[in-house]
């Protein structure tokens, strides 16, 4: 794939995620590679139970052992080796250099303390701020994030708080430190469309302002086309597509991708039926020799069913199927 941005902020190559459980082992994540360039919005799409959630918790080491197991031949930060980092070293990472959007607010924030106390606490321990300093710095991050009455909300308890604008909360503690790289997992889930534009802009704004490189987790297609610039499409723990947010939705190459564009509903077809990929996805413990995707799949052959595909390159993208062996050749 023709890199089209330079400097490499993360790069991830070969991140294999694994849990080991009394029915047997998950590969929840089986060969991941991935780069973020700075500044830039990078998609991570696909169903549910595909990895995306794996791969941004691996960066993070937030994987507990056990049960999880987390190897990469390489996940380096601005050249950084994360898996050589002691948790003492990585813990000044997190917040500092990368910070996360987990996927549910509610459950992320702790519900017996303050928005304030979380606030506050999160910036003395990665900016080294004392409490005045830090109380002031939280009503700055609350401000940000366009919270009105900032100083007011820093003494509410986040049941207090709407999903909006826990959500809010949630982007103020990971970007108070200014982070190379946020790492946003679902973030506009159950919130309603005129919220999820809200949370959309500010997204952009950190982006295009902060100059904060953006990791955006989702399944939602239309909220892809609007932020990203890049776009990696997973299926059973592996990359199947890499492509511009433009080739992605012009012209999508992998049966995956080409199955999740068609069940995007049309106006203009409000008589018919929705267009769905037949079948489900593996179960992990179980998963399909050669290609994972090929018991859904209208174009597969005989060797779809034997040998898993590597990443074709295809007119700067790339694309984990045998339909473009043959033009490798």
């Amino acid at each position: 794939m023709v890199n089209t941005l330079p400097d490499i902020l993360l790069e991830l190559k070969n991140l294999r995620t694994k849990f080991k459980t009394f029915d047997g082992e998950v590969r929840a994540a089986d060969g991941i590679d991935l780069t973020v360039h700075k500044k830039e919005v990078l998609g991570i799409l696909g169903e549910s139970g595909c990895g995306k959630s794996v791969t941004a918790l691996s960066i993070m080491r937030l994987i507990p052992s056990p049960p999880g197991e987390v190897h990469a031949d390489k996940m380096e930060l601005n050249g950084v080796e994360l898996q050589s980092l002691t948790e003492k070293q990585m813990s000044k990472v997190r917040g500092n250099e990368i910070s996360m959007i987990f996927q549910e607010s509610f459950s992320a924030l702790n519900p017996t303390f303050t928005i304030g106390e979380q606030l506050i606490d999160v910036l003395m321990l990665h900016q080294r701020l004392d409490r005045g300093a830090a109380f002031h710095k939280a009503i700055e991050a609350l401000s940000l994030v366009q919270i009105p009455a900032a100083a007011k909300r820093l003494s509410d308890y986040p049941h207090q708080l709407s999903g909006g604008m826990r959500q809010r909360v949630m982007l103020a503690m990971a970007c108070a430190c200014t982070p190379s790289l946020l790492l946003a997992d679902e973030p506009t889930t159950a919130l309603d469309v005129t919220i999820q534009a809200q949370i959309l802009e500010l997204l952009r704004w950190l982006q295009s302002e902060k100059k904060i490189a953006i990791m955006l987790i989702t399944h939602d297609l239309a909220l892809m086309a609007e932020i990203a610039q890049r776009v990696a499409v997973l299926y059973a723990g592996v990359v199947v597509e890499n492509a511009s947010v433009q080739n992605l939705f012009t012209k999508p190459l992998h049966p995956y991708t080409q199955g999740l564009l068609a069940s995007l509903p049309l106006l203009e077809a409000e008589c018919e039926r929705l267009k769905v990929i037949p079948g489900g996805v593996p179960n992990m413990l179980s998963l399909p020799d050669g290609c994972r995707f090929h018991p859904r799949c209208p174009h597969c052959w005989q060797i779809c069913r034997q040998e898993e595909p590597p990443l074709f390159p295809q007119n700067g993208s790339e694309v984990r199927c045998w339909l473009f062996a043959r033009e490798m050749k």
